[in-house]
């Protein structure tokens, strides 16, 4: 029988994807699409500054349910935590092990 605070893989690798997937959106506006309709018949009406600050804001508005959402999950699932971090860990040391030595 497995404990509950035993590490999980295969909660951490799914979810750190989809954290990393929509991290990149955030970084890459215009591309992600976000915008319902009537938002994007504002954009397409407005000039160059006004798209680019609108893509910006819409994607801050989506990004703090989720931002809740993942708090509220790290405060409530221990498990969650801890696999997350043996996940890290693992990552950080396979990088470290693979990473070329700096020379001088």
């Amino acid at each position: 029988m497995r404990s509950i605070n035993a590490p999980s893989s295969r909660l951490s690798g799914p979810l750190l994807f989809w954290m990393a997937a929509f991290a990149l959106c955030l970084l890459s506006p215009e591309t992600a699409l976000a915008q319902c309709a009537m938002c994007r018949d504002a954009v397409a009406a407005a000039p160059a500054q006004t798209r680019q600050a609108m893509n910006y804001a819409i994607m801050g508005l989506a990004a703090a349910p989720y931002g809740i959402g993942a708090l509220a999950a790290w405060l409530a699932f221990p498990a969650l935590r801890t696999s997350l971090r043996a996940y890290v860990r693992a990552r950080l040391q396979t990088f470290r092990r693979h990473a070329p030595e700096e020379t001088s």
